[in-house]
């Protein structure tokens, strides 16, 4: 069938037909509603980012505990059975990347990490190596002024792990709670037994002020403060660098500073020097070359190794009240005197 020009003489033009998008339809005419549901747009994102801040809020206000030793308020969502279980996937993960590059527990340098590890937590009741029998709970003196009293006792249970990485290029040492894991790279730089027991007491004083649950805490919070940046108008770059330069920075050095401040209680308990915490300056100036800290104070995960000196030095005199008032230090400075025990040098050879 074919159409022709007469086929359609009978067709007539019919009424206009007028199609509008819902948002124009309004009282007020087709153009002006597009400002109205804008505004109503606008008001729910406000409602709803006021609402999910007042229950991020109240989640974050039941969560505040004060540190013990500094009275820092702080936000903790993690448990101790939790951190527990943390324990085990961290050993299990280090065991993991560092396979075929840990020296076994046999190696002389494995050793010495072992009796600094085991001095350190066994004189303040921490628990004890894997494999070893848990000491008996000791007294502990402690001169510090503390806002909020820390019990005696803490995990005096808890096996620790003590792994030592066979790598002279990584200048490293972290912990976790059961864990301790530094690597022959941080020998030269530690160059003697106490100086590597500073930098195992600072690690292990990151465990004790419970940093690791203290970060995985504030994580369960970033996202969804950021996200409520954003519907409060913020892009999501900008509100991560606000979190970063404003909250995460500021928060990293005040952990930093609590370390140094239970690392010398923990060396001085366990008859280590305290005067060779601020000596340890050395290394925070080898971490920094290494991973090429940017210059800006405030860019620094970490306090400036000047003012860490010298917060450090203000924390000798009661450092050296606990360690005197231990008589296993007194009869090691005794033997020390006599000639019958010297300062252990690291034995870097691999």
């Amino acid at each position: 069938m074919s159409w022709g020009p007469s086929d359609c003489s009978d067709i007539r033009p019919g009424p206009a037909i007028q199609i509008l998008s819902p948002s124009r339809f309004s009282s007020q005419g087709p153009n002006r509603g597009n400002g109205r549901w804008h505004l109503l747009d606008r008001t729910s994102t406000t409602y709803l980012g006021v609402t999910v801040g007042a229950l991020l809020g109240g989640y974050y206000v039941t969560h505040l505990e004060k540190v013990p030793e500094t009275g820092r308020r702080r936000f903790m969502a993690v448990s101790v059975e939790q951190e527990d279980y943390i324990h085990k996937l961290m050993v299990e993960e280090t065991l993991q990347d560092f396979r075929g590059r840990l020296l076994p527990s046999n190696h002389p340098l494995s050793q010495q990490v072992r009796r600094i590890t085991r001095r350190i937590i066994t004189s303040s009741n921490l628990g004890h190596l894997q494999g070893e029998l848990a000491p008996e709970p000791v007294e502990m003196m402690d001169p510090f002024p503390a806002a909020i009293p820390r019990p005696q006792t803490l995990h005096p249970d808890r096996e620790w792990v003590v792994l030592v990485i066979n790598d002279r290029s990584l200048v490293n040492a972290f912990a976790a709670p059961g864990l301790v894991c530094v690597s022959t790279g941080i020998m030269p730089v530690a160059r003697n037994e106490e100086g590597l027991a500073a930098i195992i007491g600072h690690e292990i004083g990151h465990v004790v002020m419970r940093h690791t649950s203290e970060h995985l805490s504030q994580a369960k919070l970033f996202l969804p403060i950021i996200g409520l940046l954003v519907m409060l108008g913020l892009g999501p770059f900008v509100s991560a660098l606000m979190m970063r330069y404003f909250y995460v920075l500021p928060h990293s050095r005040a952990l930093e500073t609590e370390a140094d401040l239970m690392g010398i209680k923990l060396m001085a308990r366990a008859c280590y020097d305290p005067g060779a915490a601020p000596r340890r300056g050395r290394v925070f100036e080898a971490f920094k070359r290494l991973e090429a800290v940017n210059t800006f104070k405030f860019l620094d995960t970490h306090p400036p190794t000047e003012e860490r000196i010298a917060h450090l030095k203000t924390l000798l005199p009661a450092s050296f009240e606990i360690y005197n008032s231990n008589p296993e230090c007194s009869q090691l400075d005794e033997m020390r005197r006599r000639g019958h025990l010297s300062r252990v040098r690291m034995n870097i050879d691999c």
